[in-house]
């Protein structure tokens, strides 16, 4: 899971560049994300949420996922550190873009993401639910693969 707090830590430096929010928000910002990536990975509709916002079905902006973190962040992380409503307010508006960084270093550049994918984000973070889901969608690929291969024997 280091692989996957260095990356989201990396997109929240670099989402954050000129503003000036202190480290302690940014580690706030970073974990408001982790959080909603663990517990989206939770249930099965937390995977399908993170599918879609990892396939580009769904954009960062209008994710659940990011619905979660900035709940996260300003529910809780925000009160814990004693933020005030403007720095509050200017953070959290940051986490779509964070989220949206993270999801391109995943698609785009696997020296970025450190090799990670959706399928490995989710394994690093999630539960029972996520690990039958993964193993239902490898079974799935399988039997996908298998279908067409035999089907082309048989034309």
């Amino acid at each position: 899971m280091s692989i996957l707090t260095d990356l989201i830590s990396s997109q929240v430096q670099s989402s954050a560049k000129g503003s000036n929010l202190s480290e302690t928000v940014l580690k706030g910002l970073g974990d408001s994300v982790l959080g909603s990536v663990k517990e989206s990975a939770q249930t099965s509709s937390g995977i399908s949420d993170l599918t879609s916002l990892f396939t580009g079905k769904t954009k960062a902006e209008s994710s659940p996922v990011t619905a979660l973190a900035t709940s996260l962040f300003t529910d809780k992380i925000a009160s814990k550190l004693k933020l005030d409503a403007s720095t509050t307010k200017t953070a959290a508006a940051l986490l779509p873009t964070i989220i949206s960084a993270i999801v391109s270093a995943t698609k785009k550049d696997k020296s970025k993401s450190g090799g990670l994918d959706l399928n490995s984000i989710i394994a690093s973070v999630g539960g029972e639910v996520a690990k039958d889901s993964l193993k239902n969608a490898a079974a799935s690929s399988l039997k996908n693969a298998a279908g067409s291969l035999l089907g082309k024997l048989f034309k």
